[in-house]
């Protein structure tokens, strides 16, 4: 079904073999019917964001088979919230975390989103841990699905 997110997957991990996990996350890992994109969620065992940039790079502006966009970030707290029961989730949604993503173009804040450029076309994003879009959802109240890829 994510042909093509697995393509760009197999990619990074024969360049960088098991440094960077990749995971399948958002409305598509909780396998919902009516999910607008792939959010995909990569780790860096290295913690080290100079190879951000090229990582994230492959996943930018593509498309699955079915059309939909795919939406991939770095996320540093991935194993974190991976751990985080839906009480825990709940009682830190208002935390600020880093994500990073990759754009061409000149990203600005919008709402509670905040943007920084890192270098060349990585850009830290700073959100709140859970957004209020998932809160009206009751996402802030249940745990987070990560699905290895």
């Amino acid at each position: 079904m994510v042909e093509v997110v697995n393509s760009i997957v197999d990619t990074y991990k024969s360049k960088y073999n098991d440094r960077f996990i990749f995971y399948m996350t958002g409305s598509y890992a909780r396998n919902e019917t009516d999910f607008k994109d792939y959010d995909i969620s990569i780790y860096d065992n290295q913690n080290e964001c100079r190879d951000w940039e090229d990582v994230l790079y492959l996943f930018y502006n593509q498309f699955e088979d079915d059309g939909k966009p795919i939406d991939a970030q770095v996320d540093q707290m991935t194993r974190v919230i991976n751990r985080m029961s839906g009480d825990t989730l709940h009682n830190y949604k208002d935390e600020l975390v880093k994500r990073y993503v990759y754009s061409s173009k000149k990203l600005k804040d919008y709402g509670y989103i905040k943007y920084e450029n890192i270098y060349g076309n990585l850009w830290q994003k700073e959100v709140l841990l859970v957004n209020p879009k998932h809160r009206d959802m009751g996402l802030d109240k249940i745990k987070r699905i990560y699905k290895e890829i």
